[in-house]
């Protein structure tokens, strides 16, 4: 039977975790045409065992070996030799409900119009998270989402939603979309190459909706995400923050390559969930009488963070050609990093 789901799991170095995936996986009904592919993005620990220990109790397991730093890596390698019809990438540290890999087949066949889905990501805390998390929590008419944290909760109804709410860890697509779409971006780039990090699957998303292509959160496609105690501390948060401002400069430098230092992007005011979370507390908090002193000091640390991050990709964008023509790539098929 031909195969028309690949799950494609990058990772790097997270050997503990990916055992726990990988056991999720091997729960999954695998009457289901399907293959996982996990690659390894350079680890040095026990990645390779641990997918070797799984061969028997998951049918079509493949580990590819690729070091070049980044997640594109394992994202573009996994869908270039990926054979399924649907791809799903997911990260390395989650756990799959048991009927996940049945819903996905049924939620594609199902809808021959649909483009990208995903699902629940509930948290699965390592240790009780600390109060001043609540502030990061958003509310749609949907339900809520914590973006920095990858965490999202529609309820348990099926609904049609924002490609921008298909996020990286839970990311479900058609393998002709993705190509049609270009492909992602540079996402999870080490801090020595920080300059050539870009928006990841927000820029796939971006063009999803321009293209008015059709995403849906489907409850049957539940995982928990593991948001271990680093996470849940503020130093974590502003090294987040400044990686967004990274983020946040490089889709305005796709979008408008003429953009200088001189024109800010006040705030980047736009869709997509980590921007409004920006606009809703960077913004909005200094009228709002609800927040203590505490949580202002948090957010102007966190704002002073993201502001950082963003004049930091737009100087060695406007010093270095090495990293304009990185930018301003087509596409990243060919995904080799410049100075590497």
């Amino acid at each position: 039977m031909k195969l028309i789901i690949s799950i494609i799991i990058p990772t790097f170095n997270r050997a503990n975790q990916l055992t726990v995936t990988l056991a999720s996986l091997a729960k999954q009904d695998w009457h289901i045409p399907a293959e996982v592919i996990v690659v390894d993005n350079g680890s040095t620990d026990d990645t390779k065992t641990v997918v070797e220990k799984f061969v028997v109790q998951i049918p079509n397991l493949i580990y590819r070996y690729d070091a070049m730093p980044g997640l594109l890596t394992g994202r573009h390698h996994g869908a270039d030799i990926a054979r399924g019809e649907i791809l799903c990438f997911l990260d390395d540290d989650i756990i799959l409900n048991q009927g996940y890999l049945k819903n996905l087949a049924e939620t594609f066949l199902n809808d021959k119009n649909l483009h990208l889905a995903t699902g629940p990501c509930l948290p699965n805390y390592e240790v009780e998270p600390p109060q001043w998390l609540a502030h990061f929590w958003q509310r749609s008419h949907s339900g809520q989402y914590c973006g920095w944290l990858s965490l999202l909760d529609f309820g348990d109804s099926e609904i049609e939603i924002d490609p921008n709410f298909v996020w990286g860890l839970n990311f479900c697509i058609r393998k002709k979309t993705l190509i049609y779409l270009g492909g992602f971006h540079p996402d999870c780039i080490p801090d020595r190459l920080q300059q050539y990090q870009g928006d990841g699957e927000t820029g796939l998303t971006l063009k999803a909706i321009e293209k008015g292509l059709k995403a849906k959160y489907i409850p049957g496609l539940m995982l928990y995400h593991h948001v271990s105690k680093h996470r849940l501390t503020i130093e974590y948060f502003k090294k987040r923050a400044f990686y967004q401002g990274v983020c946040n400069s490089y889709t305005d430098l796709r979008k408008q390559p003429s953009k200088t230092l001189t024109k800010p992007a006040n705030f980047r005011h736009r869709i997509h969930p980590y921007y409004q979370w920006v606009k809703r507390l960077f913004v909005a908090h200094p009228t709002n009488k609800n927040i203590s002193p505490k949580i202002k000091a948090l957010i102007d640390n966190l704002a002073a963070a993201e502001k950082s991050g963003y004049h930091f990709h737009q100087t060695h964008f406007s010093r270095e050609a090495e990293v304009r023509k990185w930018v301003l790539k087509n596409d990243y098929w060919d995904y080799q990093l410049p100075s590497t």
